[in-house]
């Protein structure tokens, strides 16, 4: 009569050999789920960009989130609104966009911010932007480095373009 089965030394190799995998998968897919919700910010701001530009071209001036028809993931247009991860700002007190974490993202604490200006000072056919964050290190460039590769001007452009005209 054959013996069947695992021996209690193959089943604890199993088990080291599964925990060892587990102990070095978990963290980095944890990293991965947030990389994943940040990934919402580079988009949206993308999407702002464009649709500023091409305000600026056609009206020769710059236009508020409702004007150039933004709306955040958020689903907002003015004010400021939330999505599972961001507030979104539409105020355009000081920044023309900004969006702040209302979770902790990897070495991104709750609070951090990702903002962007532009300006119209070279004309609106030249719109400079320029995109940063209070905590470039741990959330840009950990975490959104697509972010920073919006700008397109390393001149950092620290007050906002007022909505409806020039600076």
């Amino acid at each position: 009569m054959e013996k069947q089965g695992f021996s209690l030394i193959e089943l604890m190799v199993a088990v080291v050999i599964s925990g060892i995998l587990a102990a070095v998968a978990v963290p980095k897919l944890f990293g991965f789920i947030d990389k994943s919700k940040a990934s919402e910010i580079s988009v949206a701001a993308g999407t702002y960009m464009k649709l500023q530009e091409t305000y600026a071209f056609e009206h020769g001036k710059g236009g508020s989130w409702h004007d150039i028809g933004y709306r955040s993931p958020a689903g907002n247009s003015l004010g400021i609104a939330s999505s599972a991860n961001f507030t979104y700002d539409a105020t355009e007190h000081y920044y023309n966009w900004v969006t702040e974490s209302t979770v902790n993202l990897n070495n991104c604490p709750k609070g951090s911010k990702w903002f962007l200006n532009y300006s119209l000072s070279e004309g609106a056919h030249n719109i400079k932007f320029w995109t940063s964050s209070d905590n470039v290190i741990g959330c840009i460039d950990e975490l959104t480095p697509s972010f920073k590769r919006l700008s397109n001007t390393t001149t950092p452009i620290t007050t906002p373009t007022k909505s409806g005209g020039k600076e």
